[in-house]
């Protein structure tokens, strides 16, 4: 039985509160590499005021997603006059005089002299405004370092990747002319996924809780998987792709290495305080099936070359997170049995190893991959099996209460409680009939508590009236 010491009723209270703080905002790279120079850090100064900048190149990336749409179209007269009225505007600004109509003399042309003549007046704009607007609002809306302002109203905000895929779009047009501009785009792309890692690093080495630590770098994580899919989008080299998914899988090791060294801290130890890192770990859920899903998908994609007879670190990452999962699953479902009848034990820490146990089962029926572990069949198979396991006995347990004579009223009302936290296990584990069996036990044991106490209660006087 376990029962809280004298003098520790703080380490239950923090036990009780299993809502982690929400994680501070990165850190920025000028920032932190002041911070580590021990001076004050100082942001650039701004020409026209303090505030943020506003993003460069809304409007002229818009157009250009728009000129993108109709170059990858079989190009006929009426998409080569939407083209040039799109393009008109911009002619001033490269020193071309605005002609009357920008369609004239398209009609009537072959197929191959009006993508020339459209190709001759459109390059001018497309080469020289689109494309480096295109590059500063690219590499605006990506880096984190720099205060830039995005304006919420405005709807005719493009995505990144409609930016970046017209640039490629247009780059194929003018046969390679403009290609500095995306590759200045993937340099940047580049610089911010090491500054990206770098920040959370640092975020959570000076601030080391366990449900920071993985929210972090799962939320980093997710950052660094979008560069990657921009540098896709635009086709950039297999260097600059390689290098980026190495910070990802980087990022996925060191969580979750450190989620398995806080679960194993307490397996080993049976710390109370152990024992709240190791069950807020649990909740986060979402952030956990992040970043082993990013393991797996290295796993599938051979990222790290295999060697024989060695696992590789992916791998071996992820077998050990596993392992520390299954046996943190044993002891909960032990501690869980054991406390399942004591009136010592805190009923709210209770509830709260019963969620654990449901959000492990969760990890391990979510995380559908094609390389899934086998291991992860047998945590969940396990977790099914004591689960039921559990219902059964609390629901005896409740049924011998009220046997008794006279019926334990006090133990009954805390074994509904916790027969109710374990009823809520069972109807993601497709164990429908125990639910049930728990359930009509459950109701049977509320109905007879209520009818005892109506009885136990002293007759209400009658106003003083005098009886007959």
């Amino acid at each position: 039985m376990i029962t809280p010491k004298a003098g520790h009723d703080s380490m239950w209270q923090v036990l009780r509160d299993m809502v982690a703080q929400p994680p501070p905002p990165a850190v920025p790279a000028a920032a932190d590499a002041a911070a580590r120079a021990g001076t004050a850090f100082q942001p650039a100064a701004k020409a026209h005021g303090t505030g943020p900048r506003r993003l460069r190149g809304i409007m002229e990336a818009g157009d250009a997603v728009r000129a993108a749409r109709l170059l990858r179209g079989t190009l006929n007269p009426e998409r080569a006059g939407d083209l040039l009225v799109l393009l008109h505007p911009y002619r001033r600004r490269v020193l071309l005089p605005a002609a009357g109509d920008p369609r004239q003399g398209l009609a009537g042309q072959s197929p191959a002299r009006l993508y020339d003549i459209t190709l001759r007046q459109a390059a001018p704009v497309l080469l020289d405004v689109f494309l480096p607007a295109c590059r500063d609002h690219v590499i605006d809306r990506l880096a984190s370092v720099g205060a830039v302002e995005v304006p919420a109203d405005d709807a005719s905000l493009a995505s990144v990747m409609d930016v970046v895929d017209a640039m490629r779009t247009i780059a194929r047009c003018l046969r390679g002319a403009g290609r500095p501009h995306l590759l200045a785009v993937a340099n940047a792309v580049e610089l911010e996924s090491r500054t990206l890692v770098a920040n959370a690093l640092h975020d959570v080495e000076s601030n080391p809780g366990p449900t920071h630590y993985v929210t972090v770098l799962s939320q980093a994580l997710m950052r660094l998987e979008a560069l990657r899919l921009v540098l896709e989008t635009m086709g950039a080299k297999p260097s600059v792709l390689n290098g980026v998914a190495y910070e990802s899988r980087r990022v996925a090791r060191r969580a979750l290495r450190h989620a398995a060294e806080t679960i194993n801290a307490y397996v080993d130890n049976r710390d109370l305080i152990r024992l709240r890192d190791s069950l807020t770990v649990l909740a986060a859920i979402d952030n956990l099936l992040v970043l082993a899903l990013r393991i797996l998908d290295a796993l599938q994609d051979r990222e790290e070359e295999p060697t024989p007879f060695v696992k590789v670190s992916d791998e071996a990452v992820l077998d050990d997170y596993l392992d520390a999962a299954t046996r943190l699953a044993q002891a909960l479902v032990v501690l869980v049995r054991e406390t399942l009848t004591s009136a010592d034990f805190d009923t709210l820490l209770f509830a709260a190893l019963v969620r654990k146990i449901k959000w492990l089962h969760r990890f391990c029926t979510r995380l559908g991959h094609a390389r899934r572990p086998p291991a992860l069949d047998e945590l969940a198979d396990f977790l099914v099996l004591q689960s039921a396991m559990l219902a059964r006995r609390v629901g005896d347990s409740l049924a011998d209460s009220l046997l008794r004579h006279p019926p334990d009223r006090v133990q009954a009302a805390l074994l509904v409680e916790r027969a109710a936290e374990i009823a809520d296990l069972l109807p993601d584990m497709n164990r429908t009939h125990v639910r049930d069996a728990l359930l009509v036990r459950l109701q049977a044991a509320r109905e007879t508590l209520e009818s005892t106490l109506a009885r136990s209660l002293p007759p209400v006087p009658d106003g003083g009236k005098a009886g007959p």
